[in-house]
């Protein structure tokens, strides 16, 4: 089950916030109860995994009411069937009912610094949820509990509990925390996180794969800097120069990325050079990821609905190649999802002043395969209730480079709306331009992934 605060953009100065949307239908806060009851009783849902998002932007009163709720109507006080539950301690900041429910999942978080104590029992999760907050949280508690680096560390080794581990690990990272007392135009950033920490989670929970999660914004805006004043820990961020970034001893299987809910990881990973606007060096995101999480594999979905870029697909093309291949990669395969609209595909000649469609760009070789998926329409924003909610049918083409002699292999799958490739494309410009980029998606030979 999904339940989810999203409102109108518009309304993002005054927005309401008395209402949920609940597996994408929008429930009031007054209809929630009789929702949950109807659910339970009419229909017998055994409700096995939640997932909440932005419940925090809720009103105070509803957002504790609604907590409470989750935990009562479809929970339950035993949580008999529950085995997945994400983003609840959003909304609670981290509570005893929440803790006491994430020892019976199988996967649960982001987990809030007070939960983590409380793991000191035995359990393999399939998979768990933790910020770039948890990291300082942690990395501050042991320097308050120590007085010197080897106390800190000795600190933070009892404090990160071996008897828990996890297949996967989902790091979530906020891209638009705040420093105390920084200049209100001060430009949001990644910040700095603390390497040991993560290291030692990772080492001590027998981590087997990743997943970097990066958010435009969560509730956990403002960033904890003490730990910074101390020499004991390593200042890492994802977007410093990477050579910088000491590489890691351990290995994982796959390191995924999302993408899905970012801002400017999303638009700054292919733009090496922007205009008005300073780059936050998402460039060195991927070389950066394999020295902090060493893999063989990587995959990663772009903004669907966010950044989705509209300009010059030839040069957004090349450009994304550039940003990949900046460091000769050994041994990887690196796959990546790309969602872009129908404008991008044609320019105007500034000559002929006529419309033309944009190439391949070089280096990239045609797989002949066509793709589709299907992609909820609005993560951002809500207008008419679940309509915007509805799935679009997205077409895709694999372009891929290959490097025999370093092992690399570079999958860079496009999609473009099937709805817009059938109302917004010229037959005739089609015609003129057989060979186009655009032209190799409307060959029918479907294949959905």
């Amino acid at each position: 089950m999904k339940i989810e605060y999203v409102y109108n953009i518009k309304d993002t100065i005054i927005r309401p916030q008395d209402f949920v949307y609940i597996n994408y239908r929008k429930i009031n806060n007054e209809d929630v109860l009789p929702y949950f009851i109807f659910l339970n009783t009419v229909v017998g849902v055994k409700v096995r995994k939640i997932t909440t998002r932005k419940l925090w932007m809720l009103q105070d009163k509803f957002k504790r009411r609604l907590h409470d709720l989750i935990h009562s109507q479809l929970i339950g006080s035993n949580g008999t069937h529950i085995q997945t539950v994400i983003g609840l301690e959003e909304a609670c900041d981290g509570c005893e009912k929440c803790s006491n429910i994430a020892q019976k999942c199988l996967e649960y978080g982001p987990l809030r610094f007070s939960t983590l104590q409380t793991m000191i029992y035995s359990k393999n999760y399939k998979k768990l949820h933790v910020t770039d907050k948890l990291f300082e949280d942690i990395a501050e508690y042991c320097i308050s509990k120590s007085k010197n680096k080897k106390e800190c560390f000795k600190e933070m080794e009892n404090t990160i509990h071996s008897t828990i581990s996890c297949d996967k690990l989902a790091i979530w990272i906020n891209e638009s925390r705040v420093l105390p007392n920084e200049e209100p135009d001060s430009e949001y950033n990644h910040r700095h996180m603390p390497r040991e920490v993560i290291d030692t989670i990772l080492r001590k929970w027998y981590v087997k794969s990743i997943k970097l999660c990066m958010l435009h914004m969560t509730n956990e805006e403002m960033c904890s800097v003490e730990w910074q004043q101390y020499d004991y820990f390593t200042q890492v961020r994802l977007n410093d120069p990477y050579l910088k970034t000491k590489k890691s001893d351990l290995k994982f299987n796959h390191v995924e990325v999302s993408l899905s809910y970012s801002s400017y990881c999303v638009r700054d990973l292919g733009n090496r050079q922007f205009i008005g606007i300073q780059p936050r060096g998402y460039d060195n995101f991927i070389p950066n990821i394999r020295r902090m999480f060493p893999t063989d594999r990587i995959t990663m979905d772009l903004s669907h609905w966010f950044a989705v870029p509209v300009v010059n697909i030839e040069k957004k093309m090349s450009t994304i190649l550039e940003v990949v291949t900046m460091e000769q990669h050994l041994n990887l395969s690196l796959d990546i999802k790309f969602f872009v609209s129908i404008l991008i595909v044609k320019k105007l000649n500034e000559e002929t002043k006529k419309e033309e469609l944009l190439s391949i760009a070089p280096g990239y070789d045609l797989e002949p395969e066509r793709l589709h998926c299907f992609k909820k329409s609005s993560a951002f924003n809500a207008e008419h209730g679940p309509d915007v909610f509805l799935d679009n049918k997205w077409i895709g083409r694999r372009f891929q480079v290959k490097n025999t002699i370093n092992q690399f292999n570079f999958n860079l799958d496009v999609y473009i709306k099937e709805k817009e490739l059938e109302e917004g494309l010229d037959k005739d410009l089609l015609q003129e331009y057989p060979n186009s980029f655009v032209a190799h998606f409307c060959h029918k030979n479907p294949l959905i992934v």
